[in-house]
């Protein structure tokens, strides 16, 4: 159960443009108990709905149309800094991974993805938000 020691269970944002691999996420999220609050296909949808949804945890495929997963991650760091941000991608490039943290993501997967490498990327993300709410993690 994904709840980390917390009384309640972890809100979770999905944005990718294959929609299988949303399907595949939200599946494997479902069975660690999370909540999957949305999703989008692409990047500037991603960044509205994580405006008005404000999940815990937002996991952004890296190329998407419109907004790239680092560009919608900049944002939501920028707009909303205690949204934990997982970037997923097929290629993991050292480009790519270096991308990713200086876009402000917490954790970078690689798909083919399993449910333990969703579970570490996710205790990275709340790890991270409470090093910054100042709170032993």
């Amino acid at each position: 159960m994904a709840t980390f020691g917390r009384n309640s269970t972890i809100r979770i944002f999905i944005a990718d443009d294959d929609a299988t691999t949303r399907t595949v996420l939200r599946l494997l999220l479902q069975e660690q108990s999370c909540i999957v609050v949305g999703e989008a296909s692409d990047g500037e949808r991603a960044f509205e709905l994580c405006s008005t949804l404000k999940p815990q945890i937002a996991f952004l495929d890296i190329d998407m149309p419109k907004l790239n997963g680092n560009q919608v991650a900049q944002k939501l760091r920028t707009h909303y800094p205690d949204i934990g941000i997982v970037i997923v991608s097929a290629l993991s490039t050292v480009d790519n991974v270096e991308e990713a943290k200086l876009s402000g993501a917490s954790a970078f997967i690689v798909k083919p993805f399993t449910a333990a490498k969703l579970i570490q990327a996710m205790e990275a993300c709340l790890k991270k938000t409470r090093h910054r709410a100042g709170m032993p993690g």
